[in-house]
């Protein structure tokens, strides 16, 4: 599995293939000019898709958030749906845009143009920030949900609108930091590889950096631990526990006991149906991501054994990398499907705000024939008159 979920493998023109800086092989680059590579039995997948998948994911979360926001349905759950909404859409767009010029338009055949490697670059760092963003946040709403069922009335002090807003923006600063490393620690230069072609581009790690770095195979295999274990691995293991945690909680008030209290914190039935809402998104992400976390378990374990490709060889590596990553886009979507089929509150909403855009554009529409019948008669009066 590359750790780039972008799916693109860095080939030069001297036949061997090493992929970018996403795969922990990544400081063997040579002064060359990369292509984008790809077996070709992967690229309908890549080409179609990925893509496909994408641009339904981002329809569906935009969806999401208009009607949480058009309806005003704000609580500390929802604000949390719609910042993850937000950041899976986020991590969709870069997916959409590279794979569709790389892949759809046929480039993944030839080397890549100056401005779509710092493209290609850019999107892939936006797409981890957000990915490890989406991650936290799913944790921080099974953790919000635990809360709320073992301690409703703590609750209402910790799990806040204000707490969701907040705990949004610390998972993004705090991606982006663990990221700054991988983002700075790449030199893309422009390269004229022939004066009627346009410019191509190398990669490879700046001077300043390999000054600073004493070893730097040590130094890739800490930052990959670190980073895949604080990204990957333990917001998996945070959504394990708080899922498990939730499911106990939910068969302890399902038996029964403590009624009063859940009963003085908010009606029976709604509460249930909201933390079953939250907890089959909580199932579904798990699924999604748990995949990614079990390849940074066997790549930590190459990567410390110095048994490079031992457990997955390239051709499974590629595979699993390209599968889990369609997975994971699925489960991007999930938030849309899953109130929209489990929740008559939502599909009111939705029915609403799609009612009363209809109403305005029927309206519109109405007012424009008046406006112009007006003028048409006051021109055949005014004809009249002279």
């Amino acid at each position: 599995m590359n750790n780039s979920d972008l799916n693109a493998n860095f080939t030069n023109h001297s036949g061997r293939n090493e992929s970018a800086f996403s795969d922990y092989y990544y400081y063997y680059y040579a002064d060359e000019p990369y292509s984008v590579k790809m077996p070709s039995q992967h690229v309908p997948v890549l080409a179609i898709v990925f893509p496909l998948i994408g641009l339904l994911t981002i329809l569906a979360n935009g969806i999401v958030i208009f009607v949480f926001c058009k309806q005003k349905l704000k609580t500390p759950t929802s604000v949390l749906l719609i910042e993850l909404a937000i950041a899976d859409s986020l991590v969709c767009i870069p997916i959409v845009v590279l794979h569709i010029y790389i892949y759809s338009l046929g480039n993944h055949q030839t080397y890549l143009l100056y401005g779509w490697c710092i493209t290609h670059h850019v999107g892939y760092i936006m797409q981890q920030i957000f990915r490890s963003t989406a991650n936290w946040l799913t944790a921080m709403l099974g953790l919000q949900r635990c809360i709320a069922v073992s301690w409703p009335f703590r609750a209402q002090r910790i799990c806040t609108i204000k707490m969701s807003v907040i705990s949004f923006f610390v998972f993004v600063i705090g991606s982006s930091a663990v990221y700054v490393n991988e983002a700075i620690s790449i030199e893309i230069k422009p390269l004229t590889i022939n004066e009627s072609l346009p410019r191509g581009c190398i990669r490879n790690i700046p001077a300043w950096y390999m000054e600073n770095i004493i070893d730097l195979r040590m130094s890739v295999m800490m930052y990959y631990i670190f980073n895949g274990f604080l990204t990957r691995f333990l917001p998996c293991i945070v959504l394990l526990l708080t899922t498990v945690s939730l499911i106990r909680s939910l068969c302890f008030r399902s038996n029964g006991m403590g009624k009063s209290i859940q009963e003085s914190y908010s009606s029976k039935s709604k509460l249930r149906r909201t933390n079953i809402l939250v907890l089959v998104i909580l199932f579904v992400f798990l699924v999604a991501e748990l995949q990614d976390a079990i390849a940074f378990c066997i790549y930590s374990y190459e990567l410390a054994a110095d048994r490079p490709r031992s457990v997955l060889p390239e051709g499974a590596d590629d595979l699993w990398d390209i599968y889990g990553m369609v997975v994971t886009l699925v489960g991007y979507q999930c938030i849309f499907w899953i109130f929209f089929v489990m929740s008559s509150q939502f599909r009111a909403a939705l029915k609403q705000v799609f009612c009363r855009c209809t109403c305005k554009n029927k309206l519109s529409r109405d007012d424009s024939v008046r406006v112009s019948f007006i003028r048409s008669s006051t021109r055949s009066g005014n004809s009249g008159a002279h």
